[in-house]
This record gives structure tokens, C-alpha cells and sequence, in this order.
């Protein structure tokens, strides 16, 4: 991609992440995060910006339907936080993940007793109550899984440092390091 197409995706993605902010802040290397996000089409960065606006307490903010911000415990992030965001890729994991916890052969003996399914029919109704039910299940419960926003909180001030997966606690250590200069005030980064 060219320079210029890359400063205009630039120019692009801190616009909306200066829309979503209350009274928020945010790393130059998120910027450069989403920008490559939305330049090479890989996730969706405004699946993202929802979550920040939400976070901010935004008043045009979507209602979340991922699980609620919660702050790491263990080391090397121990203080900093983390919301989810979804992304489409993460239906299988949240499907699979709403019926370990609840059973999809009893929630299937009680549809199938209230619905008489045809023996040609059958396998198409099991794969549809697996992913349809299980999905709105788990998104109505505001319980769906995806990726991280990681974030740093003081004084009432939501500083967003970078994007991480599951599992990648070093990556995203080093990369919330990289940014500790930007962010000289945050107690946090003084102890990271």
C-alpha cells in the first residue's frame, strides 16, 4: 500500500478513535494496530471503536454483548486491563464455549420434545440449534468472547495501549513497554 494511502487509513482510524473517547487517550501504536487491521481488511476495527465508546461511557455507544472489562491478575499485565472484542472469526469459540457450559444434549431432548422433526430434517435442526441457539444464547447474556483491547486505568482515565490475543502475554508486555514514553504519567508503566 502506498505512503499516502497509509497516512489517509492513519488520518482515518485516530478520527475515529477521537470520536469514541469521553476523556480517554490512546497509544501511536494501536493507531498503528487498527490502521493495519483496516488497511489489509483482516478484522473489523470498528467492531473496536463499539467497545472503546462503551468503555468511555460514550452517550452513542452500542450495548456490549462481550463479557465485562476485567483487570489482570497475574504477571507480566498484572494492573493493566482488558475488554473483548468480537469479531466474526470467533462464532465456532463462542458457540462451542456456550454449550460446554450448558449442555446441548439436554437443551436438545427439550426442543426436540415441544418440535417433531422429520428424519431428512433432523441433521439440519441439530446444526442449527447448535450454532443459531447457542450464539444468541450466549450473545443475549452478553457473555461472547473474542480478542483483547488492552488498557491502562487511573484517575478515572481509560489509556489504551495496544490489542492483544489469548495466551500472547509476552507480545503484548513488550508491546505495552514500547509505549511507556508516550505515557509518562501512568503509575502503572513505572511498575510494568
Amino acid at each position: 500500500m502506498g505512503s499516502d494511502a497509509h497516512s489517509h487509513s492513519t488520518t482515518y482510524i485516530r478520527e475515529n478513535l477521537d470520536l469514541n473517547l469521553v476523556n480517554g487517550r490512546y497509544a501511536s501504536g494501536l493507531v498503528r494496530e487498527l490502521t493495519e487491521m483496516y488497511d489489509g481488511r483482516t478484522d473489523n476495527v470498528f467492531a473496536i471503536f463499539d467497545e472503546i465508546a462503551g468503555l468511555e461511557g460514550h452517550p452513542i455507544a452500542r450495548p456490549s454483548l462481550t463479557k465485562p472489562p476485567s483487570r489482570f491478575a497475574k504477571s507480566p499485565l498484572q494492573g493493566l486491563w482488558h475488554k473483548h472484542y468480537h469479531q466474526s472469526a470467533f462464532i465456532p469459540t463462542n458457540v462451542v464455549n456456550h454449550w460446554r457450559a450448558n449442555g446441548f444434549a439436554d437443551h436438545l431432548k427439550e426442543t426436540a420434545a415441544k418440535i417433531p422433526i422429520a428424519d431428512d430434517k433432523m441433521m439440519g435442526f441439530l446444526l442449527h440449534e447448535f450454532v443459531i441457539s447457542g450464539y444468541r444464547d450466549r450473545s443475549q447474556a452478553r457473555r461472547l468472547t473474542g480478542e483483547w483491547i488492552i488498557y491502562a486505568r487511573q484517575d478515572d482515565r481509560n489509556t489504551y495501549l495496544t490489542l492483544g490475543i489469548h495466551g500472547d502475554d509476552h507480545a503484548i508486555y513488550e508491546r505495552v513497554q514500547a509505549c511507556a514514553n508516550e505515557f509518562p504519567d501512568l503509575e502503572l508503566m513505572r511498575r510494568l
